[in-house]
């Protein structure tokens, strides 16, 4: 019977102990490390486009967006919403570089962009936040080609 209340007492120990720590609060992500996760966000709902998808991209592109495409053409938050369409491509993103200002409630952020494993594109967002939610307002996309031979 002590061997059966000591095995109880243990479980009970490891359960509390456990709910503990699972209670601890994460770390706070740097402002750096949010951008980044959102930017990542965004492009995964851009690729999968399902009605979801759509509402988060809403909530991540301001009203007031202006973006420029690889062709050079200007679109506002409307145009581009009508523009997305589901793709199967991969894109992932890397060699980020965020920059901030005016206090830390403006950021400008560049990464290259691969598309199905081959560097495809280098974009440049503005991020502006407003409350406590960072929203993209502006952004350029420049595909990658050859240089020019020198």
């Amino acid at each position: 019977m002590k061997q059966l209340t000591r095995v109880l007492l243990l479980a009970v120990f490891v359960a509390v102990a456990s709910s503990i720590a699972y209670a601890q609060p994460k770390p706070k992500m740097t402002d750096e490390q949010e951008l980044i996760a959102l930017d990542r966000q965004w492009t995964a709902a851009e690729l999968r486009l399902n009605n979801e998808d759509r509402k988060t991209i809403e909530g991540i592109v301001a009203a007031d967006y202006t973006g420029t495409t690889p062709f050079g053409q200007i679109v506002n938050k409307a145009q581009y919403m009508a523009n997305l369409k589901h793709t199967e491509d991969t894109d992932v993103a890397d060699e980020y570089v965020v920059r901030f200002f005016d206090g830390g409630k403006l950021a400008v952020m560049s990464h290259r962009g691969t598309v199905n494993g081959k560097p495809t594109y280098r974009s440049t967002h503005v991020w502006v936040k407003r409350g406590k939610n960072w929203q993209l307002i502006q952004n350029h996309v420049s595909n990658i080609g050859e240089p020019p031979a020198t």
